[in-house]
C-alpha cells in the first residue's frame, strides 16, 4: 500500500461503503461460526481501544504542527507518510478487519499483476451486494453486536484518517501562502529563542559550533521564500535550534552585543544600549534602600523598564549584578522577587512600573543636561 494522500481518500472511500446489507454479505462470504464471530468481536474492541489512543495523540498532534515551522519528521520524503506512521495501528488493524471478510481465492495472479488490497476485494466496501430480505435484527445477537461495534470503529477511522488528509493539505496552503509562512517561521524562532533551557544549553557555543547544513542551505537558497518553502516542515528541530541560535548571536555580534544580551533583547538591539546606560548611572536615580543596600521597588521598576519576558527577570538581574559597579549593595533575588510579587498584588502592571521609572531616567538626564 502505497503512503501517500491518494491512499488517504481511497481508504476513506472504501470505509464510507460500509453499510448493514454489506456487512451481511461480508459475514456470509466466510460462513464464521458463533465462536469465531466473538472472536472477531473482542479484536474488534481492541482495535478501537488502540484507535481511541492513537486518535488522540493525533488531535494532540495536529493542534501545533502546522504552526512549528520545525519538526523531527525531516527523514520523510512523501508527507502522507508521517501520518501513516503515527496510525501504523489503525491502518493495520482496518486491514485485518476487512481481510476477514474477503472471499477465498485460490487464482494465482500472474507476476506482472499486482495483488489489489483488502479494501478493494472485501463485500465490506466493494462491488455488489445482494440485500438480505430480513436485514440485521434476524441474526443472532452476536452478529448485531458485532455490526455495531465496527461502524463504531469505522467511523472513528474515516475521522482519523480525514484528519491527515486535512493535515496534508494544510501544509500545501502554508507553503502557497508566504506571509503566513514568514509569521511560523518568525513566531518559531522568538519561541526557541526565549527558551531558558535552549538557552542554557548553547551558551557559549555560537564560537565554536562550525556552521550547520541549514545555515549553508539558507546561504545557498535563491532566496528567503525558496528556503523557507523547502524548509518547512523539513529540518530536525535540534539542527533548527542551534540554527536560530547562531543567525541572532550573528546579528548580535555585528550590533556589538554580548550573548547575554542578544538572548535577553533578541528583538530589540537598540534598548540594550539604553540599559547600559542606566545601569552605568544607577545610583544617580535615587535608588538607596536601607543599610546601605539598594532599593527594591527601584530595582523591579527598572526590571518590568527592559522589557523582557517575565521568565527572563532572573536572568536579566543577574545580568544587572555583573554590571553595576555602584557604591550600594545588591540586593539577593529572592528580596526582588518578593517585591515583585508585593507590586502585582497592589495592580501595579508593568507599563505604570516602566512609565515610573523612565521618570526616574527623564529627571537624570535633564539633570545631566543643566
Amino acid at each position: 500500500m502505497e503512503k501517500n494522500d491518494k491512499t488517504l481518500l481511497e481508504i476513506i472511500d472504501a470505509l464510507e461503503q460500509f453499510e448493514e446489507d454489506r456487512f451481511i454479505a461480508g459475514i456470509q462470504a466466510r460462513h464464521y461460526t458463533k465462536f469465531q464471530l466473538e472472536q472477531t468481536l473482542d479484536m474488534i474492541r481492541s482495535y478501537q481501544s488502540r484507535m481511541n489512543i492513537e486518535v488522540r495523540a493525533l488531535v494532540q498532534f495536529s493542534e501545533t504542527y502546522i504552526q512549528q515551522f520545525a519538526t523531527d519528521n525531516n527523514k520523510c520524503f512523501n508527507h502522507a507518510e508521517r501520518y501513516f506512521n503515527r496510525i501504523r495501528s489503525t491502518l493495520g488493524g482496518l486491514k485485518k478487519v476487512f481481510q476477514k471478510t474477503c472471499p477465498r481465492s485460490m487464482v494465482q495472479l500472474p507476476d506482472k499483476d499486482q495483488k489489489p488490497s483488502v479494501f478493494e476485494r472485501s463485500p465490506l466496501s466493494y462491488g455488489v451486494c445482494v440485500m438480505d430480505m430480513y436485514g440485521i435484527a434476524s441474526y443472532d445477537d452476536v452478529v448485531q453486536e458485532l455490526y455495531h461495534e465496527l461502524e463504531t470503529l469505522l467511523s472513528t477511522a474515516v475521522g482519523v484518517l480525514g484528519l491527515c488528509h486535512q493535515m496534508i493539505e494544510s501544509e500545501r496552503m502554508i507553503r502557497d501562502d508566504m506571509d503566513q509562512l514568514k509569521t511560523i517561521y518568525r513566531e518559531s524562532c522568538r519561541s526557541l529563542m526565549s527558551g531558558l533551557r535552549e538557552y542554557s544549553e548553547l551558551m557559549g557555543t555560537c564560537g565554536q559550533v562550525p556552521e550547520t547544513d541549514l545555515s549553508r542551505r539558507k546561504a545557498s537558497a535563491g532566496s528567503l521564500d525558496d528556503f523557507l518553502r523547502k524548509e518547512y516542515h523539513n529540518v530536525a528541530k535540534k539542527e533548527f535550534k542551534l540554527f536560530v541560535w547562531q543567525e541572532a548571536m550573528r546579528r548580535g555580534q555585528s550590533d556589538g552585543l554580548t550573548e547575554e544580551e542578544t538572548f535577553l533583547w533578541t528583538d530589540n538591539h537598540d534598548k540594550v544600549k539604553l540599559v547600559r546606560w542606566a545601569i552605568e548611572h544607577f545610583d544617580e536615580l535615587d535608588v538607596e534602600g536601607q543599610q546601605g543596600k539598594l532599593d527594591s521597588v527601584s530595582i523591579v521598576y527598572f526590571l518590568r523598564w527592559c522589557g523582557v519576558a517575565t521568565r527572563k527577570e532572573k536572568r536579566l538581574y543577574q545580568y544587572f549584578c555583573s554590571n553595576y559597579c555602584g557604591c550600594f549593595q545588591p540586593l539577593v533575588w529572592s528580596a526582588v522577587s518578593k517585591e515583585r510579587k508585593e507590586q502585582m498584588e497592589h495592580g501595579i502592571s508593568s507599563e505604570e512600573a516602566t512609565r515610573k521609572f523612565q521618570k526616574m531616567l527623564d529627571m537624570l538626564s535633564e539633570a545631566v543636561a543643566v
